[in-house]
């Protein structure tokens, strides 16, 4: 079954207390574990705080400055983690020759791909 994110943040409750694990939400909304996780993101696109709460509770919705500020501290260590990754690749996909400015060129890849 599909839901929109608006659908699934209804079931996201409040407060740290009420987190909801992401597999017994995926029971609750009938949805694939992928899905699930794409229209989370969609809602934090749209600006509803949903955490994520580390210690494996779950998801839910707050307005807690705290709780805002170490989701915001987890992302950005998150975001730093991947570009650095980021910058290894993009230097072996230069000396292949398949990156025009800070795009790959897909049709490239494949022709290296073939050779």
């Amino acid at each position: 079954m599909t839901h929109t994110y608006n659908e699934i943040v209804k079931q996201i409750p409040h407060g740290r207390e009420n987190a909801i694990a992401r597999d017994e939400l995926a029971k609750r909304l009938d949805m694939g574990d992928r899905s699930l996780r794409e229209q989370i993101e969609r809602a934090r696109r749209a600006g509803i705080l949903i955490v994520n709460d580390q210690s494996g509770r779950g998801y839910y919705i707050t307005d807690d400055i705290q709780e805002i500020a170490e989701q915001y501290r987890r992302n950005e260590r998150r975001a730093l983690s991947i570009l650095s990754q980021q910058k290894h690749l993009r230097r072996r996909l230069k000396a292949a020759g398949v990156m025009v400015g800070n795009k790959v060129n897909m049709s490239e890849v494949k022709r290296c791909a073939t050779l």
